[in-house]
């Protein structure tokens, strides 16, 4: 492995729904992007959890820098805490996705030696060879970033989860002036979310929501018991 060289090697994720997880590598370092879980399905009889494989990484432990994470659901922060013991290295996140990770680690007694650093979307972070710019994009839940990498071979673009919702109810759009700059600069690799994409249409704002909610509860006879993900905030503010 040479500095002249990129490799992307996806752990979990990839073809399937959750765990997931991918290593860029480049010379002799190495980030690790997301640590999901996957809740099994109905074939798994008797399992709890699906974690990926990270042979790759203890083999290589020494080259491992971060753990970057994009957002805040279980499938990309699940893994943390059955990781961690094995990669002892900074986790990178945005304010909310760390809060949720570092309740996490709290609950499996790793809280204390976690190492976790606060990002903010627009800002840029180096990780040895890895320059990553953290873009805001919208999603079911807050606090999402795409990830910029600028590498020694080009830039590599990393979507995270994401709907480009055009009325988000917290009013934080979608940079998409970031994604047309580095289009526009030039892209390497563009590593995206594809969950539905073979569906036609699009997906309606999380605003759409609202107003069924509301029309719900009004007309309930008695009083109405509400369930969601609790990542969901942008539903459980408008329930309130």
């Amino acid at each position: 492995m040479t500095s002249s060289s990129l490799w992307a090697i996806p752990l979990g994720g990839l073809g399937e729904f959750g765990m997931n997880m991918l290593a860029l590598r480049t010379g002799d370092d190495i980030i690790v992007i997301d640590a999901g879980l996957m809740f099994p399905e109905a074939e798994l009889l008797g399992v709890d959890i699906v974690i990926p494989d990270i042979s790759y990484l203890k083999q290589n432990r020494d080259l491992v820098r971060a753990v970057v994470l994009t957002h805040g659901h279980e499938d990309h922060i699940g893994a943390l805490a059955y990781i961690l013991p094995e990669l002892n290295v900074p986790i990178y996140a945005t304010r909310f996705t760390l809060a949720l990770a570092r309740k996490r680690l709290e609950e499996n007694a790793l809280l204390d030696q976690a190492d976790l650093r606060e990002v903010l979307p627009g800002r840029k972070v180096e990780i040895g060879p890895f320059n990553i710019e953290f873009i805001y994009v919208t999603h079911s839940t807050i606090d999402c970033v795409a990830l910029a990498i600028r590498t020694p071979l080009g830039v590599v673009i990393h979507t995270g989860d994401f709907k480009m919702d055009p009325t988000p109810t917290d009013g934080a759009p979608f940079d998409l002036h970031a994604f047309a700059r580095y289009g526009q600069e030039g892209v390497l690799a563009l590593f995206s979310d594809s969950t539905n994409i073979e569906r036609p249409g699009y997906t309606p704002s999380e605003r759409a929501v609202w107003p069924r909610l509301e029309e719900l509860c009004r007309s309930a006879p008695r009083k109405v018991l509400v369930s969601c993900f609790a990542t969901s905030i942008h539903r459980i503010q408008q329930v309130i």
